[in-house]
Protein backbone atom coordinates (compact mmCIF):
# COMPACT_ATOMS: atom_id res chain seq x y z
CA UNK A 1 0.00 0.00 0.00
CA UNK A 2 2.75 2.49 0.93
CA UNK A 3 4.75 1.66 -2.19
CA UNK A 4 1.73 2.64 -4.28
CA UNK A 5 1.50 5.94 -2.40
CA UNK A 6 5.22 6.58 -2.98
CA UNK A 7 4.84 5.94 -6.71
CA UNK A 8 1.91 8.36 -6.82
CA UNK A 9 4.01 10.95 -4.97
CA UNK A 10 6.80 10.60 -7.54
CA UNK A 11 4.30 11.13 -10.36
CA UNK A 12 2.87 14.17 -8.57
CA UNK A 13 6.37 15.61 -8.13
CA UNK A 14 7.05 15.12 -11.85
CA UNK A 15 3.79 16.86 -12.80
CA UNK A 16 4.49 19.71 -10.41
CA UNK A 17 7.98 20.08 -11.87
CA UNK A 18 6.42 20.29 -15.35
CA UNK A 19 4.10 23.06 -14.15
CA UNK A 20 7.06 24.93 -12.68
CA UNK A 21 8.85 24.71 -16.02
CA UNK A 22 5.73 25.85 -17.85
CA UNK A 23 5.34 28.95 -15.65
CA UNK A 24 9.05 29.69 -15.16
CA UNK A 25 9.08 32.55 -17.71
CA UNK A 26 5.75 34.06 -16.67
CA UNK A 27 5.81 37.58 -15.34
CA UNK A 28 3.54 36.44 -12.53
CA UNK A 29 5.89 34.66 -10.16
CA UNK A 30 3.01 33.78 -7.85
CA UNK A 31 2.18 30.65 -9.86
CA UNK A 32 5.80 29.50 -9.87
CA UNK A 33 6.11 30.16 -6.15
CA UNK A 34 2.97 28.17 -5.44
CA UNK A 35 4.21 25.23 -7.49
CA UNK A 36 7.65 25.41 -5.84
CA UNK A 37 5.95 25.29 -2.44
CA UNK A 38 3.83 22.32 -3.51
CA UNK A 39 6.92 20.49 -4.83
CA UNK A 40 8.76 21.08 -1.55
CA UNK A 41 5.80 19.62 0.36
CA UNK A 42 5.63 16.60 -1.94
CA UNK A 43 9.38 15.93 -1.75
CA UNK A 44 9.31 16.29 2.04
CA UNK A 45 6.47 13.77 2.29
CA UNK A 46 8.38 11.36 0.04
CA UNK A 47 11.50 11.71 2.19
CA UNK A 48 9.51 11.25 5.41
CA UNK A 49 7.96 8.04 4.09
CA UNK A 50 11.31 6.61 3.01
CA UNK A 51 12.92 7.46 6.34
CA UNK A 52 10.40 5.34 8.28
CA UNK A 53 10.19 1.57 8.60
CA UNK A 54 9.76 -0.62 6.63
CA UNK A 55 11.61 1.37 3.96
CA UNK A 56 14.24 2.84 6.26
CA UNK A 57 17.57 1.49 4.99
CA UNK A 58 20.82 2.46 3.36
CA UNK A 59 19.07 2.03 0.00
CA UNK A 60 16.21 4.33 0.96
CA UNK A 61 18.66 7.01 2.07
CA UNK A 62 20.39 6.67 -1.31
CA UNK A 63 17.00 7.18 -2.95
CA UNK A 64 16.42 10.26 -0.80
CA UNK A 65 19.77 11.61 -1.97
CA UNK A 66 18.80 10.88 -5.58
CA UNK A 67 15.50 12.75 -5.37
CA UNK A 68 17.14 15.75 -3.70
CA UNK A 69 19.85 15.91 -6.35
CA UNK A 70 17.29 15.57 -9.15
CA UNK A 71 14.80 18.17 -8.00
CA UNK A 72 17.11 20.49 -6.07
CA UNK A 73 20.44 20.43 -7.96
CA UNK A 74 21.40 23.82 -6.55
CA UNK A 75 20.23 24.96 -3.17
CA UNK A 76 19.32 28.61 -2.82
CA UNK A 77 21.85 29.88 -0.30
CA UNK A 78 19.35 32.48 0.93
CA UNK A 79 17.19 29.69 2.35
CA UNK A 80 19.94 27.54 3.77
CA UNK A 81 22.97 28.99 5.46
CA UNK A 82 25.95 26.94 4.35
CA UNK A 83 27.80 27.80 7.57
CA UNK A 84 25.00 26.25 9.63
CA UNK A 85 25.07 23.09 7.52
CA UNK A 86 28.84 22.78 7.91
CA UNK A 87 28.43 23.17 11.66
CA UNK A 88 25.88 20.33 11.68
CA UNK A 89 28.18 18.17 9.57
CA UNK A 90 30.99 18.69 12.06
CA UNK A 91 28.65 17.68 14.86
CA UNK A 92 27.96 14.37 13.15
Amino acid sequence: MRIHHLKELIESIKKTEEMISLHKDDKLTLMTTQYETLKAKQVAEFIDELAKPPFQSVESFSLINLIINKYYPTINSDRVKQKDLKELALTI
